[in-house]
């Protein structure tokens, strides 16, 4: 059986992403709580975050609603206690809704199909207390995110220890979202553990 040159492609990349997945893995423990720990001075990584958003339905107009969202990050170790990361922030939503015609009365099925760049992110983060050499870790985040026509200003102070095999993360987390050309805002505080 003859290979076409996509699943020569195709397979090659598979083989190279497995090869070096440990090579290139962080030390995070946890998906959603950021750690104490900052990258070492020098160090590189890329990483790829897909978020799906999906479960609207007929109750809010939107059926079969999907929002695909995607973030590629280069991130880069500045120095030891100092981690900087850019991101490349993009959206696909799809979904359909029932609208009547003003004229006829009739019903119609009218499908969305929306693909976004939605802007630039630059995440920093700063280890003021290393866990290795505290009691507690502490690390102070700022990622504002900038699309041209909306603006997020996010900040975290993110606390952590590691106990022999156990390692816990606390965030307390506020942003601020300027949306419409800059003339709705709304803030959130959150807290994560982990």
């Amino acid at each position: 059986m003859r290979k076409t040159m996509f699943q020569i492609k195709l397979q090659a990349l598979l083989s190279f992403l497995m090869l070096s997945g440990n090579a290139f893995a962080s030390q995070r423990l946890f998906t959603y709580t950021y750690e104490p720990e900052t990258m070492p001075q020098g160090a590189m990584e890329f990483e790829n975050w897909v978020t799906l958003r999906t479960q609207r339905n007929d109750a809010v107009g939107q059926h079969n609603y999907n929002k695909w969202e995607t973030r590629q990050e280069l991130e880069y170790g500045v120095t030891d206690n100092y981690t900087a990361s850019l991101y490349l922030n993009e959206s696909y939503k799809y979904f359909s809704s029932k609208e009547v015609d003003e004229t006829t009365g009739e019903e119609t099925t009218a499908k969305t199909r929306e693909s976004a760049f939605d802007g630039v992110s630059i995440e920093s983060r700063f280890m003021v207390l290393d866990p290795a050499t505290h009691a507690v870790g502490l690390t102070l985040y700022f990622e504002p995110r900038f699309s041209g026509e909306e603006l997020e200003l996010e900040e975290k102070i993110i606390l952590g220890q590691r106990m022999g095999d156990w390692k816990w993360a606390f965030n307390v987390s506020h942003a601020t979202e300027w949306t419409d050309d800059f003339n709705q805002k709304e803030g959130e505080l959150e807290f994560t553990f982990g």
